[in-house]
């Protein structure tokens, strides 16, 4: 089963980890991590790079990341040459909810790389305008 890990900024993570059983109940090997004031950049990437680690169990591990150039992202980037060998990922910021959960409920029957690029659409697809998909006009 390929693993799902989030990483962002403060609870946001959490958060997503919270609605996403809300919605679809318990899941495994997932799992988050918040970055805080008081942390430091290299025990974060140290935590992240543990955090893949673990889950990978052959199949692969999406990390979700809230803002691309941001320390989340850049630390799935900086871990890639340490980790290259030993865990198969992909990265994707911009993380939303939608996302979440069709990775969570896609990740049985879609391999890492197909997984990767169906989840980027879902993301884009999920953000809508109320009005514009109503058909009001101002």
């Amino acid at each position: 089963m390929i693993g799902v890990l989030i990483l962002t900024h403060g609870e946001l993570a959490a958060g997503y980890l919270s609605a996403l059983k809300l919605i679809t109940g318990e899941a495994e090997n997932i799992d988050t991590l918040g970055l805080y004031h008081e942390t430091s950049i290299e025990n974060y990437k140290e935590e992240v790079a543990a955090k893949m680690l673990k889950m990978d169990q052959g199949e692969g591990v999406i990390v979700f990341c809230d803002i691309f150039g941001a320390s989340p992202y850049n630390v799935t980037a900086q871990n890639y040459q340490r980790l290259k060998d030993k865990v198969n990922y992909r990265s994707i910021t911009g993380v939303n909810l939608p996302m979440v959960i069709e990775a969570v409920c896609s990740r049985e029957t879609m391999e890492l790389n197909e997984l990767a690029k169906y989840i980027q659409t879902v993301g884009k697809e999920g953000i809508k305008e109320l009005f514009e998909n109503y058909g009001k006009e101002e």
